[in-house]
């Protein structure tokens, strides 16, 4: 074969492989770059501003006694049974928290920034214990103490704003905490990332993500993160 014939292969060859472009419709809000520094980036689509929050109200509804609350938690208690026996209420601003266990099922998520405010600032001083339990036994766990957000950046004794915390959220993932009697605790979590892998069916990125984080209401901190 002489040279013009070989190149001539290799362009046939070459371009019987090609792909990229099929007539596919992409979804609206089709990102090819994802943003990350990753030598290939997978494709990705923006998540809607509007729908990535999460309002979390933990109530303790006895007067006496301080309780374990328990959230998220998917396959460990989807119907809030061990709250329900401990007197605590867990309900979820948005829609419930059954329907957000149930939709974490199919959809895990990235949570980045958390919200936190209560009755009285002595809440604070009880942790987050974070937990993963596996179906084959195992269960991870770490602390989170929600004191080290405590600055005089916040005005408000009874709120802190975290906006480094962040959380893999999956069907085996939750928290416990420790709530105080007749205490009230709300969380406002921000997803930045979300999967769902009905998406495949038609042929779009599975992963969604956000970019912009959500403001915290203070300057100090909302400046440098581009806000």
């Amino acid at each position: 074969m002489n040279y013009f014939n070989r190149i001539r292969s290799l362009q046939n060859e070459a371009e019987g492989k090609f792909r990229n472009f099929e007539g596919i419709n992409y979804p609206r809000r089709y990102h090819q770059a994802s943003g990350t520094a990753t030598a290939a980036a997978s494709p990705q689509e923006e998540l809607d501003p509007n729908d990535r929050t999460w309002t979390v109200v933990v109530t303790n509804n006895s007067s006496a006694n301080a309780a374990t609350a328990m959230v998220f938690g998917a396959i460990k208690d989807l119907t809030d049974v061990a709250n329900t026996a401990a007197g605590v209420t867990v309900t979820v601003g948005e829609s419930s928290h059954l329907q957000l266990k149930t939709e974490l099922l199919g959809q895990p998520v990235r949570i980045l920034g958390l919200k936190m405010t209560c009755v009285s600032a002595t809440q604070f001083s009880n942790i987050l214990t974070i937990y993963d339990m596996k179906s084959t036994g195992a269960n991870e766990s770490r602390i989170w103490q929600p004191l080290n957000y405590r600055s005089a950046q916040n005005n408000l004794t009874t709120q802190i704003d975290a906006p480094s915390f962040q959380l893999l959220l999956k069907p085996s993932t939750y928290f416990t905490l420790t709530i105080n009697k007749s205490e009230v605790v709300t969380f406002i979590f921000t997803i930045v990332q979300k999967a769902n892998f009905g998406n495949v069916l038609r042929n779009a990125p599975v992963v969604s993500q956000s970019s912009v984080p959500a403001p915290t209401g203070l300057v100090q901190v909302d400046m440098p993160r581009g806000v």
